[in-house]
C-alpha cells in the first residue's frame, strides 16, 4: 500500500492490498492502523493538508474517489498527488505520513462537508431497493474484488443501514466524544455488514474515512438515483478508468 511521506516520517503500519475472491470465507481485511495518540496529534495537520489539496485539485480529487480502490486507475491518480501534498504541507509540523486509504478518506470527507454541509438527506422510509443493496456490495475489477475494496463495501453497508448515525459521526470532530458515541452506536450494524469469515479491523481514523467516502457516495445516490441493479446482484457503475 502506498504511503505519502511529508518531511520526517511518523510511524504508520498499513496492510498490503491483495486481490481476493469476493466469495471467499477466509478474507482478512486490515486497513491502516495508527496508535491513537499519534493519529490524534497529527490529525489536524493531516486534514489541513488535504483541505488545501482538494482546493487546488477539486476535479482530480473527485476522480480519485470515483475509482475502485486497489486498481490501476486509483494508482495513476495517486501518483500525481505527492507534489500537491508537498505544496500544502505546513513546514512547522515536523513530519507526517499517511497511507493511500487515509488519503482517500480525508479527501472524501472534505468533499462530503462541501456537498452536504447539513449532513446526509433523510433516508427513504421504505426498505432499501435492490439497486441500493447492490450499490453497497463490493465492486468488481476484472472479475474480482480487490482487498482494499472490501472495507469500502462494509462502510457502504453501514451508511445504508444507519445514515443518520453516520451523518452525526461526521458532524463531530475527529477523536471527539461525540464521534466515539456514534461509532459505538454502529457496532451492531457493523457486525451485520461483515460476511462470515471476514475479519475486519480499522483504526478510528481510517474507519471515519471509509464512512466519509461511503456517505459522500450515498448522498449523491439519493440525489441522482442508485445505479440500476444488474443480474447477479451487481450494480451498474462507471468503469475503473
Amino acid at each position: 500500500m502506498r504511503r505519502y511521506v511529508l518531511a520526517a516520517l511518523l510511524v504508520l503500519v498499513a496492510a498490503a492490498a491483495v486481490a481476493q475472491n469476493p466469495t471467499s470465507s477466509r478474507d482478512r481485511i486490515t486497513p491502516p492502523y495508527h496508535r491513537r495518540g499519534e493519529a490524534a496529534r497529527s490529525d489536524p495537520d493531516f486534514r489541513h493538508i488535504l483541505a488545501c489539496t482538494v482546493l487546488r485539485e477539486p476535479n482530480r480529487s473527485r476522480n480519485l474517489i470515483a475509482t475502485i480502490p486497489g486498481t490501476p486507475a486509483e494508482s495513476r491518480i495517486m501518483d500525481s498527488y505527492q507534489s500537491r501534498l508537498d505544496q500544502c504541507y505546513p513546514r512547522a509540523t515536523g513530519g507526517l505520513a499517511f497511507s493511500s486509504d487515509l488519503l482517500r478518506g480525508g479527501i472524501a470527507e472534505v468533499l462530503y462537508h462541501h456537498d452536504f454541509p447539513g449532513g446526509l438527506p433523510a433516508a427513504p422510509a421504505e426498505a432499501p431497493s435492490e439497486a441500493a443493496l447492490a450499490w453497497a456490495r463490493p465492486r468488481l475489477f476484472e472479475g474480482r474484488v480487490t482487498g482494499t475494496e472490501i472495507p469500502h463495501a462494509i462502510a457502504r453497508c453501514l451508511v445504508l443501514r444507519q445514515p443518520a448515525i453516520v451523518s452525526t459521526l461526521l458532524a463531530n470532530p475527529p477523536f471527539s466524544a461525540g464521534e466515539l458515541a456514534a461509532l459505538r452506536s454502529l457496532q451492531g450494524d457493523l457486525a451485520a455488514c461483515i460476511n462470515n469469515g471476514v475479519r475486519f479491523t480499522a483504526s478510528r481514523q481510517s474507519l471515519r474515512g471509509l464512512l466519509a467516502e461511503a456517505a459522500l457516495s450515498y448522498g449523491e445516490a439519493l440525489a441522482k438515483g442508485f445505479p440500476p441493479a444488474l443480474p447477479g446482484g451487481l450494480s451498474a457503475r462507471p468503469g475503473s478508468d
